[in-house]
């Protein structure tokens, strides 16, 4: 069996990424289409609440405090899109919660599959 370095994990983490990067683009530009500008921008917020704070807790596994403590960390993430969603929903304008959260479960669903997809090397 083969280690799981932190190379591995930056390169699977990156073409994860990409990829769902691409399927909100996608999402978002159909939004558009229907519900406007606003609406599209709210699908790129959800994704990046939620995105976000994944990525770090992805990046911070591998560090000494990582090892260490993942259910902080794990909470600690939750924590942070709790805080930004409700940030969003405080401060912005016309907050488009649909749109919203289509962005943020289109990232909870696909970025795991991408992942996963991305370290077995098929081709997504």
């Amino acid at each position: 069996m083969v280690e799981y370095t932190r190379t591995m994990l930056a390169h699977h983490f990156v073409r994860a990424l990409v990829y769902t990067s691409v399927l909100i683009g996608v999402l978002s530009f159909g939004v558009w289409l229907f519900f406007g500008t606003d609406a599209a921008f709210a699908v790129w917020v959800g994704a990046a609440i939620i995105g976000l704070p994944q990525a770090w807790l992805a990046t911070s596994m591998f560090s000494r405090f990582g090892a260490q403590a993942p259910t902080v960390l794990g909470i600690a993430k939750f924590s942070l899109s709790a805080l930004l969603f409700g940030l969003w929903f405080a401060k912005a304008p016309d907050p488009q919660p649909g749109a919203i959260f289509a962005g943020a479960i289109a990232v909870l669903v696909s970025s795991p599959v991408f992942y996963y997809l991305a370290a077995k090397d098929r081709v997504v």
